[in-house]
């Protein structure tokens, strides 16, 4: 195929510049370019197609994320609880003192 191109001066003196210092033909590095940028494209569509298809997907709970719900550390409200620091800091000294009174205060 042929394709004509309009460069201003200064872009078309370069690229003979390039050329004959590299001993290539205009159409050469052209053609690269072309290429190059055509690739990059593709692999931003490639890129957001990638990132589409994770959104959409179900995300994956982790095991650590189980065990808190279990444990009821997750959410707002947990076992009639409020779920912050505060309460969680409570709520495990509680427990602490549960056991040491099972144990007989050991």
């Amino acid at each position: 195929m042929t394709l004509t191109v309009r460069l201003d001066s200064a872009i078309e003196s370069a690229l003979e510049r390039y050329c004959a210092e590299r001993g290539v033909t205009k159409s050469l590095v052209v053609q690269e370019c072309l290429a190059g940028y055509l690739l990059a494209d593709q692999a931003q569509a490639g890129k957001a197609a990638l990132a589409e298809r994770a959104a959409a997907a179900e995300p994956q709970v982790s095991d650590n994320y189980k065990a808190f719900a279990e444990a009821g550390l997750i959410g707002g409200i947990a076992l009639g609880h409020g779920a912050d620091k505060a309460a969680v800091r409570a709520r495990i000294a509680e427990s602490f003192a549960q056991r040491k009174a099972r144990r007989g205060g050991v």
